[in-house]
Parts: structure tokens; C-alpha cells; sequence
């Protein structure tokens, strides 16, 4: 009888936790993929693993299916390290604030001071209603603007290394970060983790040359994941829902629900609804058209598992790939995601463009991870309109030729 994997699904557990160590060999201790890796092993097979200890795992998880979706998630970081294997990291990365970019940006430090502003105006304004109540209670005190704040915010902390240019610009960026964590914490939501994570692996992945070999396993990088597991642990506790219920370890592994989202999705494609072949993803790009909205997958999935119910479960790019092309769509996607990623950072020191779409796109990926290609299309394309907007508004910050530098930019604009 032939080997099954979906039968063993400790073997897919191991063999995907392999790609982290393989991805430091390869790339080096400060290979942002890596760390990214173990992000996505931590929501992705934690569930897993809890459940195999014999700990609690989301409600509604079809168990028979667990090993199902294991090697599926399995297939996700095969396509992950084959892209990050045949697509290496530059070793010569410079730092992006250690070279002027010719030109000043004038309204990075005043987009940043008004977001500022409005999060501490949301906070004053709910108040006390921010310390009780449910997650969705305290967002609906935030007002109607709370999601489209929470994706300018995303946009606004990929500007870390042009805002980092000025004094003026270091200021208003601290500011905006601080107010932004507060509204979070405020709100219930925990996209400030994504952001951090991201901003702690951007500035040791080009600030490393000045502490290299001074230590084995870089701090920043120890602060970073320490900060992933704190924060996802204070929020599995915060009783609105989002995880299992169960032991504190339970609770730490049971972050989101992609694993009841893939086996749903693999036990209702293709014996109840076909293949979609693609479909979801042309919706996606529909959706940024105004005028033409389309059902997100998250509604889907409630449409069919809980109709008429107020809750979410979100989704999953597992899943969706899943739901598009079978477990063959899996390794392709991820395989795509990983050498779009290595793309954007291998050019993060070549013009301020890839600096800021390094950060963005990494925090677009992992806040996809346990959502739809929607999600994560649309934070990058109207990222890219933000920032097009911002160096609109740019004036030359010395009279040497800097056309090389905007033709770069222009060029790289146009192609995301």
C-alpha cells in the first residue's frame, strides 16, 4: 500500500517545520522568509498540533479531514521553499536610509500627523465604552471608518524608512505607531502585531551588516517572535471567541481558524459545489472597481456554513487555493507569494518605492494568511496608490540629476 501523507499528518507537521532551518541555511540567520515561515507554521499547523496532543481546536473543525488539510499546508511551504531556494536573498544589502533619495517627501510626516490625530480623536470620543464589551461592540464605537483606518494605517507603517529620513518624519512616525497599537488594543484587533513583526525583520535584515557576527541569533528577531507569541496569548485570552477554549498552550496554538476553514472548504469542494478555477481571484481584482462589488469568500463560507448568522470566520489562502484548483493550486500560489516577496525586498536599498512595498507586502501576506487573496490585492493596490500620491507631492531635495532614480520608481510603480 502506497505512503499517505493525510493519513500521518505528524509527518506533515515535521517536514514542514523542516522549511525554517532549510530557509536559514540557505538564506541566512536573517532571511525575512524564513521567519515568515515559522509565522505561518505557528497559525497554520498550530491547530494542527493541538489536536494531536489531544488539546481543544477551533468549534466546527472536521477532524476527519484534519490530515486533509495538513497536507495541504504542507504543500504551501513546499511551494514556499522551492521559490525561496531558486530565488535567493542579495547579500549585499544596503541600508535605504543610508543614502539619500534625492528627492523630500513632504507629506509623509503630515499623512502620518493626521491619522495620528484622528486615532487619539476616536479614543477620546468612545472613551470608557472601549474598556467593556465584545469585539465588535468596541468597533462599533470606533465608527464606520475603523477597517478603512486600520488599511491606511498598514500603508502608513510601510513608510518606516522614508519617514526615518527626517527628524520631523522619526517623530511623526513614532507618534502615529504609538496611537496606532492604542486603537488597536482599544478595538480588539491585533493588526499592530503584523506590523511590528514586519518592522522588526525589515530593520535587522538591512541594519545587520553593523552587528555582524557578534551574535548567533539576532535580538531584534527574538524580540519579534516574542512579541508574536505574547500578543497572540493576550489575545486568545481576551474571551471574545477568536480561539479554542482550553489550556493556555491550546489557546497559543489555536490562533484564527485556518484549519477549520480548509477542512470545510475540502470537505464541501468538489462533492457539494465545483472548482472554481480562478474565479475567486478575478473577483478579487473586480472588487477594487468601484461600483462592482463582489461577495468576499468570508461571506461565502457563512452563506453555506452558518446562513443568517452575525458571525465571521474569515478565510484562508490555503483554502481558497484549494477551492480554486485543488491541493495542486497550493504550492503554486505560495511558490508565487514567496518569489513576488523576494522580488520587492531584493530591491529594498535600489529607490524608496521597494522600501516601503518590502514592508507593505509582508504585512499584506501575513494578514492574508488567515484571509483571501482579496484582502491582500487590496491592501497592495491601494497601497500602491497611496504612495503614488505621496510622491506626487515630492520636491527635488538637491539640484544633482536624480532622473535614473525617478525613472526607477515610475517603472516600478507601474508594474505593481
Amino acid at each position: 500500500m502506497p505512503f499517505d501523507l493525510a493519513a500521518e499528518p505528524w509527518y506533515c507537521v515535521g517536514l514542514a517545520a523542516l522549511a525554517v532551518p532549510v530557509l536559514l541555511f540557505v538564506g541566512g540567520r536573517r532571511d525575512m522568509l524564513a521567519y515568515l515561515a515559522a509565522y505561518f507554521f505557528l497559525f497554520g499547523f498550530g491547530p494542527v498540533v493541538s489536536y494531536l496532543l489531544g488539546g481543544t481546536i477551533y468549534f466546527g473543525t472536521n477532524t476527519a479531514l484534519i490530515g486533509r488539510a495538513a497536507l495541504g499546508l504542507l504543500l504551501a511551504f513546499a511551494g514556499v521553499l522551492a521559490a525561496g531556494v531558486l530565488v535567493r536573498r542579495r547579500r549585499d544589502i544596503a541600508d535605504p536610509m543610508a543614502a539619500p533619495s534625492g528627492r523630500r517627501l513632504p507629506l509623509v510626516p503630515a499623512v502620518l500627523a493626521v491619522l495620528a490625530l484622528y486615532g487619539l480623536a476616536v479614543l477620546a470620543w468612545g472613551g470608557p465604552a472601549f474598556l467593556s464589551g465584545t469585539k465588535l461592540d468596541r468597533i462599533a464605537v470606533a465608527g464606520p471608518g475603523h477597517y478603512d483606518y486600520l488599511l491606511l494605517q498598514m500603508c502608513a507603517c510601510a513608510l518606516y524608512f522614508l519617514a526615518y529620513e527626517t527628524s520631523t518624519g522619526r517623530f511623526a512616525y513614532r507618534l502615529n505607531l504609538g496611537v496606532y497599537i492604542a486603537y488597536c488594543l482599544a478595538t480588539g484587533e491585533r493588526d499592530f502585531v503584523f506590523v511590528l513583526f514586519a518592522l522588526v525583520l525589515h530593520r535587522e535584515y538591512v541594519l545587520s551588516e553593523r552587528g555582524r557576527g557578534r551574535r548567533k541569533i539576532p535580538r531584534t528577531v527574538l524580540w519579534g517572535a516574542g512579541l508574536l507569541v505574547g500578543a497572540t496569548l493576550l489575545f486568545s485570552l481576551r474571551g471574545s471567541g477568536d480561539a479554542a477554549g482550553g489550556s493556555n498552550a491550546s489557546q497559543i496554538l489555536n490562533q484564527g481558524s485556518v484549519l477549520f476553514i480548509d477542512t470545510w472548504v475540502m470537505g464541501h469542494v468538489p462533492s457539494v459545489e465545483p472548482y472554481q478555477h480562478g474565479a475567486t481571484y478575478l473577483r478579487a481584482l473586480i472588487n477594487l472597481i468601484p461600483g462592482h462589488p463582489q461577495p468576499a469568500l468570508s461571506q461565502w463560507l457563512v452563506d453555506r456554513y452558518a446562513p443568517g448568522s452575525a458571525s465571521g470566520y474569515g478565510f484562508s489562502l490555503t483554502g481558497e487555493a484549494y477551492l480554486n484548483f485543488g491541493l495542486a493550486g497550493i504550492p503554486l500560489l505560495f511558490a508565487l507569494l514567496t518569489g513576488a516577496h523576494r522580488w520587492v525586498t531584493n530591491r529594498i536599498d535600489r529607490a524608496p518605492v521597494y522600501a516601503y512595498g518590502s514592508i507593505l507586502f509582508t504585512i499584506a501576506w501575513m494578514y492574508g494568511f488567515r484571509g483571501e487573496s482579496e484582502s491582500l490585492v487590496k491592501t497592495c493596490v491601494y497601497g500602491a496608490l497611496f504612495y503614488g500620491v505621496i510622491r506626487m507631492v515630492s520636491v527635488r531635495s538637491t539640484d544633482t540629476d536624480t532622473a535614473e532614480t525617478d525613472a526607477e520608481e515610475v517603472a516600478a510603480c507601474a508594474s505593481s
